[in-house]
């Protein structure tokens, strides 16, 4: 069974579009990761402050060994001076049953 983390956050000081941008121009870091399958970008129409990230993983310990070391390297395209809403970061793990 595959493995997918969701995890959500709001900006608060209108840096949108550049959050948008720093995506689509992502440097891809994750990508060769053990494990990686792929990642979605979603940005709900009704809140386009908020961003939904959604990584599919081979193994849970997968996802948790990129996360615990590599996480800052595929953050450094983060654009300057973002805000988030505060405690508006969540992560939720799921079990991937199928596409």
């Amino acid at each position: 069974m595959a493995f997918t983390a969701i995890s959500k956050f709001e900006v608060r000081n209108n840096m949108e579009d550049e959050v948008r941008e720093a995506f689509r121009n992502r440097p891809h870091l994750v990508d060769d990761a053990e494990g990686f399958k792929g990642l979605n970008v979603l940005n709900p129409r009704e809140n386009p402050a908020e961003f939904w990230l959604i990584t599919h993983w081979e193994t849970e310990q997968d996802f948790h060994h990129w996360h615990r070391h590599h996480r800052s390297e595929a953050h450094k395209g983060i654009p300057k001076g973002l805000k988030l809403v505060k405690r508006s970061f969540e992560l939720r793990f799921f079990d991937h049953i199928t596409s």
